[in-house]
């Protein structure tokens, strides 16, 4: 695409080619695409407070993990691979990151596409992700709530009316997804964006969630205390002591309850190890040195009876974000 047209009226903040201490000062100016994520409570390896004390120029201690570092590397690194395969596999054209985008309109609206396509003359966004094996069953009907969104903001930034995701799985597998623009869930993000970013202004800090993410940073914040005694406030101290010891007794409940069901199936088994109900196999179970492997084959058989998937932190923004999926 030699001419680029946004018909969000969007601008090029930072060219492609820029420095990498140029692209993180102008990271810190706005919101992007993987931002939008972790504020979101999609982002398991990073929290909201997390973006918002980079933002609002706090330190940050850095996450010490080889592991992901590699990942994250790798990642990089193997991004022309999937784009070539993603040509391969749709025949349509890619192009190279236009470089940082911004609205004019919106001044802390950003986004990094990771490549461009054509489509019957119209452009679209390409987003280019590299995951283990491990997360095959994550791309197989569509890609991951995270994924939706990040695209869907690229939308926002761009006006375009659709966009891709291309995935490497396991190094062996490219599957790719095309999604069309949602008004409403754009509609949404730009809300808790709008809302995030008076929290920056104002240097608010958001409200804390119960993500690993939240409780990761904040081990890595307070590493070193620098006193010993602290004197709170009786009344905020005993409030989330209550959270807590109800929290655990919950979850002590729930297991005790969970056993109990255990129990009645294995009854039920007998000596029998596949147990049917309206010619459908329910379950499979088979002791093993003093344990149970239980194999769930039909969970669906009554949808009163099945419970309603876990959807992570019950953060106002998740949950406006899957109402929209």
């Amino acid at each position: 695409m030699t001419t680029t047209i946004y018909p969000s009226g969007a601008t090029v903040a930072l060219e492609a080619d820029a420095s990498r201490e140029e692209w993180h000062a102008v990271r810190r100016t706005g919101i992007g695409g993987s931002d939008i994520v972790a504020i979101c409570g999609l982002n398991q390896w990073t929290s909201p407070l997390e973006i918002w004390r980079k933002k609002t120029g706090q330190p940050v201690p850095r996450r010490v993990d080889e592991v992901l570092d590699e990942a994250a590397e790798m990642g990089h690194e193997l991004e022309p691979f999937v784009a070539s395969r993603f040509t391969k596999k749709t025949g349509l054209p890619i192009f190279e990151n236009p470089g940082t985008l911004r609205l004019p309109e919106i001044p802390w609206a950003l986004v990094n596409l990771d490549r461009t396509t054509v489509e019957a003359d119209l452009p679209g966004v390409v987003e280019i992700k590299t995951r283990s094996s491990f997360a095959l069953k994550d791309w197989i009907d569509e890609p991951p709530v995270e994924v939706q969104v990040q695209i869907q903001w690229q939308l926002l930034l761009t006006g375009w009316s659709f966009g891709y995701a291309a995935a490497s799985i396991g190094g062996q597998r490219v599957i790719v997804h095309r999604i069309e623009r949602d008004e409403k869930l754009i509609d949404d993000l730009l809300a808790i964006a709008a809302e995030f970013w008076g929290w920056v202004t104002t240097e608010t800090q958001p409200p804390l969630d119960g993500s690993h993410a939240t409780s990761q940073l904040l081990d890595r914040i307070h590493a070193h205390p620098t006193r010993k005694d602290v004197i709170a406030d009786a009344a905020e101290v005993e409030k989330w002591l209550t959270i807590r010891r109800t929290a655990h007794e919950q979850m002590a409940a729930a297991d005790i309850a969970a056993t109990e069901a255990d129990n009645h199936l294995k009854a039920l088994a007998g000596d029998g190890t596949d147990v049917y109900i309206r010619g459908e196999l329910a379950y499979t179970w088979r002791p093993r040195k003093g344990q149970i492997s239980w194999k769930a084959a039909a969970l669906d058989l009554d949808p009163e009876l099945d419970p309603e998937p876990y959807r992570g932190d019950d953060t106002r923004a998740l949950n406006i974000v899957m109402e929209n999926l």
